[in-house]
């Protein structure tokens, strides 16, 4: 009986523990976790905006970090505190499907990085969040300006700025042309050639100043608006003129 009895408040116990267990969240805890992670995402984003050289529109990925780290905070500090929640989290993640369209690993890297600043701060790690948070900016921007320098005394590494120049068949006035692109930018190297019967085509590697920018494009129009026979186009892979 006695054993019968034992078993009875064994299941009891249980059941209480899964289904019936109270959550106490400290309210104050749990808006400082907010805040923290708002104010955290927030500067991940503008960090990304800054540094990262994903081709995609940083503007528009980045308006999911701010909704991602709060969600993510708000999930850890529930179940944290829950046995049965966690593992309905789990039994919930194996039945809904994410599906986004991540093209870059650099994109993926900025998510786990936001996730990772939710579940800190949901596990009230706020010093470790924000050690994390300012200890990987400070390396990304290092990276930047690593990267940046080594464009700068390396032009053929970075060449991913290109000025295609289109003269048709009969026309004389290609090196004069030449001569007035290469007074607006810094560097500039033929990376192919191309002729037909209607012309030539040239491709050029090239990188300028940004404040120099309007400037060169008040030259190229005037350069094609005083010769109808060149066509000058320009393709910016990095985008540097954002």
């Amino acid at each position: 009986m006695e054993n019968i009895s034992k078993e009875l408040f064994s299941k009891q116990q249980l059941e209480n523990f899964f289904i019936n267990q109270n959550i106490d969240i400290n309210i104050g805890n749990f808006i400082f976790a907010i805040l923290l992670s708002l104010v955290l995402a927030y500067i991940i984003k503008l960090t990304y905006i800054r540094v990262s050289v994903s081709l995609n529109d940083k503007e528009h990925f980045s308006e999911t970090f701010i909704p991602l780290a709060i969600i993510t905070t708000l999930v850890i500090t529930v179940i944290k505190f829950s046995l049965a929640l966690s593992l309905g989290l789990v039994g919930a993640l194996s039945i809904v499907r994410f599906r986004a369209a991540i093209k870059e690993p650099e994109e993926l890297v900025y998510l786990f990085f936001i996730i990772g600043i939710g579940l800190a701060n949901g596990a009230n790690q706020f010093v470790i969040a924000i050690l994390a948070t300012f200890i990987t900016i400070i390396i990304l921007h290092l990276r930047k300006l690593y990267n940046d320098k080594r464009k700068m005394s390396n032009f053929t590494s970075s060449s991913t700025n290109i000025l295609q120049i289109q003269i048709k068949k009969g026309s004389k006035n290609f090196e004069k042309t030449i001569n007035q692109i290469k007074d607006n930018v810094e560097y500039i190297k033929l990376k192919s050639l191309s002729t037909d019967d209607e012309g030539i085509q040239y491709n050029f590697w090239f990188d300028i100043n940004k404040k120099k920018f309007p400037e060169f494009i008040k030259k190229i129009e005037k350069i094609t608006y005083q010769n109808k026979n060149i066509s000058i186009q320009i393709f910016s892979r990095s985008g540097i003129y954002e």
